[in-house]
């Protein structure tokens, strides 16, 4: 079952005197980026939270966010004066200080004086951390899980949009090795027609000399025989249970290389269109592979 690297899933709760709420996004990426914003005051647990995620994501590019505020019975607290008073006089000494070395430092704001601890009747101690920081952890893998859900649901519907790719593809090919069957006496014949345009006679063994030399250069049976290689190691990698995202767009990359060289060689204006329509299908296959894990 394919995985898509992109995803959603959240969880919110409360803990002691605050209410939480976490968020695991994704987006493809070449390797594995997990970036966490996690408040300042818990401190470790980012660490913990990519250490996680890592032991169940192995591609993409991720993003974990946890939101923190008091609880609505805590919505009506006080401002601690004293608190208040201290964190004003201690700005003022600052300031005092600064000037006397010639310094200026930018005024001090309501964000500023809110972020000292005790500035409320409310003040986090370090049991009420603790207590926030697992529950985190305790919801951490049912996030995780939802996440994958999410990731194996769109890689259900990238799973079909690439095995219409491959069915297309068989279809091409099937058409292509149909027009083999009469292109080489329609290069046979093209290639009379443009000697007797010359209006000299030939040697027969060197007219067929050249004529075995520019079918040689013309043949792709060997293109079509590794595209339909590469068609059922594409099937391999659409039913594996592992992440195959790099493994497919390096087979892309295969693919995309035998179309041109049918192409080149096509020699036929059907072969050719043939190749044109396989080209466009593999550039359709190969935007959707970006996004498999």
């Amino acid at each position: 079952m394919l995985t898509s690297m992109t995803g959603i899933a959240a969880l919110s709760g409360s803990t002691g005197p605050y209410d939480w709420s976490i968020e695991l996004r994704g987006v493809n990426n070449k390797g594995l980026d997990i970036r966490a914003r996690v408040p300042d005051w818990l401190v470790g647990l980012d660490q913990l939270i990519r250490k996680s995620i890592s032991a169940s994501v192995t591609r993409g590019s991720l993003q974990f966010a946890l939101k923190i505020s008091l609880s609505e019975e805590l919505s009506g607290r006080k401002i601690n004066m004293e608190k208040l008073n201290t964190i004003l006089d201690d700005a003022a000494i600052v300031a005092k200080q600064a000037a006397k070395k010639g310094l200026s430092i930018s005024p001090i704001s309501l964000a500023d004086i809110a972020s000292q601890n005790g500035f409320t009747d409310f003040e986090t101690n370090e049991e009420t951390k603790d207590a926030v920081t697992t529950a985190i952890i305790t919801q951490l893998p049912k996030l995780i899980e939802d996440f994958q859900i999410a990731r194996k649901s769109e890689g259900f519907a990238l799973r079909q949009i690439l095995l219409n790719g491959v069915l297309e593809m068989e279809r091409l090919l099937a058409a292509s090795s149909l027009v083999l069957v009469t292109r080489t006496a329609d290069f046979k014949a093209s290639f009379e027609a443009s000697i007797q345009r010359l209006k000299q006679e030939i040697d027969p063994e060197r007219l067929a000399q050249e004529m075995a030399i520019l079918a040689i250069k013309n043949d792709v049976a060997e293109e079509i025989d590794r595209l339909k290689v590469h068609i059922t190691a594409a099937r391999g990698l659409l039913n594996s249970e592992n992440p195959v995202g790099r493994k497919f767009d390096f087979l892309m990359q295969e693919f995309n290389r035998e179309a041109n060289t049918l192409c080149a060689k096509s020699g036929s204006k059907e072969l050719t269109a043939f190749g044109i329509e396989m080209k466009v299908t593999i550039d359709q296959m190969r935007e959707q592979v970006q996004n498999v894990e």
